[in-house]
């Protein structure tokens, strides 16, 4: 019986990993929103719904994330949906195969809980990685673009050299053709493809460094990168922060209950040890 569960959950589990790889894969071949199990008329009701009430943290973390896959809210809200329901199904199957004599209602809820909650916190915990290679990116910009305009190179040439040692902001610098045709227009695609509040800062810099000469350029440019330092040095104390949250939250139960285990004995031979001498 437990060797058919197994086998069970092996092949459940290896039908969902397929459908995904699959579905996603249809994505990103055919390039267009995907809509998954269901018409292209119901996906678009289910897009209006979702659209109908604006979020605003949904979309800057949407922004910070990079948008994987080209998703938007209304595709993360329906993979949550999906792995959800997903978990409860195989939990369903758990409890019908293995006869379980109660039901496991509770441990159903948390485990869908769970699943419909992971797409979100993988999508939060991408978006902060990105984020802070980002930032670390923008500061060694920022060095070698002010080094770079010093010796007099152009504006452009400067920016696609400064981000050529970069992991992941040379892949959102403007081509030539776009920079040929609005320079304007072509940073502000830069600001939104980048989609961090350093990018901002940097985009603004270098608008602003175009008026000014030489020796205020190296000083503006100094200035914006003590102030992406510090963004980045504060992101940094709030994650330490919110680990020692975690850690108090997670390990100090952990610690005492198994501390309390290992004393029972000692506890109870003690207890036994004063009932025979005191009685």
């Amino acid at each position: 019986m437990q060797l058919l569960v197994m086998y069970t959950w092996l092949g459940l589990g290896s039908l969902f990993m397929f459908l995904a790889v699959f579905f996603v894969g249809k994505y990103l071949v055919q390039s267009q929103r995907p809509a998954l199990f269901i018409s292209a008329k119901w996906w678009k009701k289910w897009e209006r719904t979702v659209k109908s009430a604006e979020d605003e943290q949904w979309e800057q973390l949407l922004s910070r994330a990079g948008r994987p896959f080209g998703w938007g809210k209304a595709e993360w809200l329906f993979l949550q949906l999906l792995c959800g329901s997903a978990v409860c199904i195989l939990v369903l199957l758990w409890a019908i195969l293995c006869r379980v004599e109660s039901f496991p209602l509770l441990s159903m809820c948390l485990a869908s809980g769970g699943g419909y909650f992971l797409p979100y916190l993988a999508l939060k915990m991408w978006a902060g990685n990105r984020e802070d290679m980002l930032s670390t990116d923008i500061a060694r910009f920022i060095n070698r673009y002010v080094t770079l305009l010093e010796n007099q190179v152009p504006v452009y040439n400067a920016m696609v050299k400064a981000a050529r040692p970069t992991r992941k902001l040379k892949e959102y610098v403007p081509t030539l053709s776009e920079w040929n045709k609005d320079p304007d227009e072509a940073l502000e695609s830069f600001k939104r493809k980048l989609g961090v509040d350093d990018g901002v800062i940097l985009v603004s810099s270098m608008r602003t460094i175009e008026q000014l000469s030489a020796g205020q350029v190296s000083v503006t440019m100094q200035r914006m990168e003590s102030a992406v330092d510090q963004r980045r040095m504060f992101r940094h104390r709030k994650k330490i922060k919110s680990l020692g949250i975690g850690y108090s939250v997670i390990v100090y139960p952990a610690f005492y209950m198994g501390l309390l285990v290992a004393m029972f004995p000692w506890y109870k031979l003690l207890t036994e040890i004063l009932a025979k001498y005191l009685t």
